[in-house]
C-alpha cells in the first residue's frame, strides 16, 4: 500500500508549546500576520482544502463568505468544532492529544483571515484529556502572547451526536440545547441579536441582516492542516493527494479488524489499502463484508474496496468520504443487523424537529428489530422501503439522509439477507453502533451508555415517548445519569442517613426557593420578597458551581459531564431569568410563570445530580458532601 505520512498527525506526541516552536509552530501565524487577509485565503485556495469534518466543502470559499457577509458591528468569531462523535472515528480526538498547538495556530490564522477578535474550541464535557491538553495549551500561547488581542475559550457541551452538527453545536454555544438550525452560520452566527431566553431555535426561520456577526465554524483536522499552508505554501500542500482532493486525510479503522487505530494517508490510498494498513487485516478464513463510512454515507461493498478515497472517487461510486472513519464488518456478521444497528442509532440521536426524521427513523429500526429478533408480524421489507421514502422530506439537518442512505443501501446491496431474516424462526446477534471514546492497546472503546439511550434522550428504564425537541425546547438542561434507571428499576440500595443524602438537603434548599415563590406570586409588588428570591437562588446556585458540580463531574464518568454541562447552562439560565425582580417595576406576570418553570426545571436537573451522587458515593462521602453544601451556604451568605 501507499506509505503512510506525517504531515497533520505528528509522529510524536508535542508536550509543550517549546517543542512546538522546535517544529515550526507559530510561522505560519507569524506569516498571516504580515500579509493581507485576503492573501491568506488565496493560499488556502491554492491548496485546495476542503473540509474533513465530513462534507468536505471548500475551505477556502467559506471562509471568504464568512468574510464577505461581516457585520457592521460585530466582529465574526472562529468556532473549533471539536465535538466529535460520528461512530468509528478518533481522528480530532487524536490530533487534539498529540498537539493542541497546531489547532489553536490554525484557529487563529483563520481568525486574522476573516477579522475574528475571538476563537472558541467547542468540545464534549466527556473529552477529559482533550480538555486537559486544550487548557494547557491554550494558557502557553496566551502567556506568550500569540493570540495578540483575539480571545481565546473553551465551551464544554453534551455528548449528543447533533452537538457535532455545526449549526446543533452554535445552539449549545449560545446556551441552548444542540439542536440544528434552519439557518447557515454565513447567515446566523453565535448571537442572533434578540434577547436570550434559553429557549431553543427550533422555530427559527431564515434570518436577515438583525441577526448579527456570522460565525465561523472549522473542523480540529481542517484547521491543523492550516499552519502549513500559510508557511509552505498551497503548492506543498498539494505535493500529496489529487487533483481534486489535494493533501492527506486522517482515517480511523475500527470493526473486525486485528488492530484499531488512527493514521494518515495520502489522499488518493484506497479503502483496502487503509483497512489492512491500520486494521491489520481481517481474522484469517475471513472476508469483508462492507464497511461503513461512519454512519454518515452509503455502505462500501467488498467490491468497491479499491476506490480512492478522495471526494470525486468516493461520489462517483456512489459513496461518501465523510471523516474517514472505516468500520469494517466481516462476512460472520448479518447485514440485517448492521442496518438495524444504524437505524437504531440515528433514530435515537434524532432530536424530533423534523416529524419524518424522528417518526420514520424509529420505525425503520424498530421493524428491522423485529427481523433481527425473527418477530416478524406485522414486519415487511416493504414496510421499511416505504419509510425510507419519507424519512428526510423537510430535514434541517443530514441525520435523516443518512438514515435514507446507509439503511437504503445495505437493504439494496443484500436484499436476498433481508428476504431470508423474513422466513427466518431463528434470532441473530444484534449490534450496537455507538461513537469511540477511546483507543486502548490498538482496540477501540466505545461508549456503553449508548446501548442505553432513550429516544426522549434519557437513560430511564423506558422512553417517555416525548421526543427530545418537545421534551427540552425551553430549556437547556433535562438529561439524566446513565445510573439513574438502574437505581430506580433495580434492586433497592442501602438505605441512606437522611443527614447525609444529598437529595435531603437538595430537597430542604428546593422547598424554601418554592415558598419564597409561593409568596411572591401572591405578593408581587413585595420588594423584600423580590430581593430574598434572587439572594436565595444566587447563594443557592453558588453552591452548586462550586462543590456539588465538581463532585458530579469526578465520579460520574460521561454520565456526569453532561448533567455538570447541563447544571453550568441552566444556573446561567435561572440567575438570569431572576435578575428582573431587582427591579422596581411592576413584575410582569409571565416574567415571574418563567422563572418558576425555570425553577422547576432546575430542580428535575438537580434530583438528576442526587440520583447519580447517590449511586456513587458511600455512607461517609455522602455525609462529608452534605457538610461541605452546608459549610458552602454559609460562606456564599457571608460573601
Amino acid at each position: 500500500m501507499k506509505p503512510f505520512v506525517w504531515h497533520v498527525l505528528d509522529r510524536e506526541t508535542c508536550p509543550d508549546l517549546a517543542t512546538y516552536i522546535t517544529r515550526n509552530g507559530g510561522s505560519g501565524l507569524e506569516v498571516a500576520r504580515e500579509v493581507e487577509p485576503e492573501a491568506i485565503i488565496d493560499e488556502i485556495e491554492t491548496a485546495g482544502l476542503r473540509g474533513r469534518g465530513g462534507a468536505g466543502f471548500p475551505t477556502a470559499i467559506k471562509w471568504r463568505t464568512v468574510r464577505q457577509s461581516a457585520s457592521d458591528f460585530e466582529p465574526t468569531p472562529v468556532v473549533v468544532n471539536a465535538a466529535e462523535g460520528e461512530p468509528g472515528t478518533f481522528k480530532d480526538r487524536a490530533l487534539l492529544r498529540i498537539n493542541p498547538y497546531k489547532v489553536i495556530e490554525g484557529a487563529l490564522i483563520a481568525a486574522v483571515a476573516i477579522g475574528a477578535n475571538r476563537v472558541t474550541v467547542a468540545v464534549k464535557s466527556s473529552f477529559r484529556i482533550e480538555l486537559e491538553r486544550l487548557r494547557g495549551a491554550i494558557s502557553e500561547i496566551e502567556a506568550a502572547g500569540w493570540n495578540g488581542d483575539i480571545s481565546i475559550d473553551i465551551v464544554e457541551g453534551p455528548s449528543s451526536y447533533l452537538f457535532g452538527e455545526e449549526t446543533g453545536l452554535l445552539e449549545v454555544l449560545d446556551g441552548r440545547q444542540p439542536f440544528p438550525r434552519v439557518t447557515p452560520p454565513f447567515r446566523r452566527g453565535l448571537h442572533d441579536g434578540h434577547p436570550h431566553d434559553g429557549r431553543s431555535a427550533a422555530a427559527a426561520e431564515l434570518a436577515g441582516a438583525d441577526f448579527g456577526a456570522p460565525v465561523l465554524v472549522d473542523n480540529v483536522e481542517t484547521l491543523a492542516n492550516v499552519p502549513f499552508i500559510i508557511l509552505r505554501g498551497g503548492a506543498a500542500f498539494r505535493e500529496y493527494g489529487t487533483e481534486k482532493s489535494p493533501g492527506t486525510i486522517i482515517c480511523t479503522v475500527t470493526g473486525d479488524t486485528q488492530t484499531h487505530g488512527v493514521g494518515e494517508v495520502p489522499m488518493g490510498t484506497t479503502v483496502r489499502e487503509v483497512v489492512a494498513g491500520i486494521g491489520g487485516g481481517l481474522a484469517e478464513g475471513r472476508s469483508i463484508l462492507g464497511v461503513l463510512s461512519g454512519v454518515s454515507g452509503p455502505l462500501i461493498p467488498e467490491a468497491l474496496l479499491d476506490t480512492p478515497l478522495t471526494y470525486e472517487d468516493m461520489a462517483a461510486a456512489g459513496l461518501g468520504l465523510g471523516s474517514a472513519s472505516l468500520i469494517v464488518y466481516d462476512d460472520s456478521r448479518d447485514p440485517v443487523a448492521i442496518a438495524q444497528a444504524v437505524a437504531r442509532f440515528l433514530s435515537v440521536e434524532s432530536c424530533g424537529q423534523c416529524e419524518p426524521c424522528k417518526r420514520d427513523g424509529l420505525a425503520i429500526a424498530a421493524e428491522l428489530g423485529q427481523l433481527v429478533a425473527a418477530v416478524h408480524e406485522p414486519t415487511t421489507v416493504d414496510a421499511v422501503r416505504d419509510r425510507l421514502r419519507t424519512v428526510a422530506e423537510g430535514a434541517r439537518c443530514n441525520l435523516g439522509r443518512q438514515t435514507e442512505d446507509v439503511v437504503g443501501s445495505i437493504l439494496a446491496l443484500f436484499e436476498p439477507a433481508f428476504a431470508a431474516r423474513l422466513a427466518s424462526s431463528t434470532a441473530v446477534e444484534s449490534l450496537i453502533i455507538a461513537p469511540v471514546v477511546d483507543i486502548v492497546d490498538d482496540r477501540a472503546v466505545l461508549d456503553p451508555h449508548q446501548a442505553t439511550k432513550q429516544p426522549d434522550w434519557t437513560h430511564n428504564a423506558e422512553d417517555s415517548a416525548a421526543w427530545p425537541a418537545a421534551r427540552l425546547g425551553n430549556t437547556p438542561v433535562g438529561i439524566e445519569p446513565e445510573s439513574a434507571s438502574a437505581e430506580r428499576s433495580g434492586p433497592a440500595s442501602e438505605p441512606q442517613d437522611s443527614a447525609g443524602d444529598p437529595l435531603q438537603v437538595l430537597d430542604a434548599t428546593h422547598r424554601g426557593i418554592s415558598d419564597l415563590l409561593g409568596q411572591l406570586r401572591a405578593a408581587p409588588g413585595d420588594q423584600g420578597l423580590r430581593d430574598a428570591v434572587v439572594d436565595s437562588l444566587s447563594v443557592h446556585c453558588d453552591v452548586i458551581s462550586r462543590i456539588v458540580v465538581p463532585m458530579v463531574r469526578r465520579v460520574g464518568d460521561s454520565a456526569g459531564d453532561d448533567l455538570a454541562w447541563a447544571a453550568e447552562g441552566h444556573d446561567h439560565t435561572l440567575l438570569a431569568a431572576a435578575a428582573h425582580l431587582r427591579g422596581t417595576g411592576p413584575l410582569d406576570g409571565d416574567g415571574l410563570d418563567g422563572l418558576i418553570a425555570d425553577f422547576g426545571r432546575h430542580v428535575e436537573l438537580e434530583r438528576s445530580m442526587a440520583d447519580l451522587l447517590r449511586s456513587k458515593l458511600d455512607r461517609t462521602g455522602l455525609q462529608e458532601l452534605s457538610a461541605a453544601m452546608e459549610e458552602g451556604r454559609l460562606t456564599s451568605l457571608d460573601g
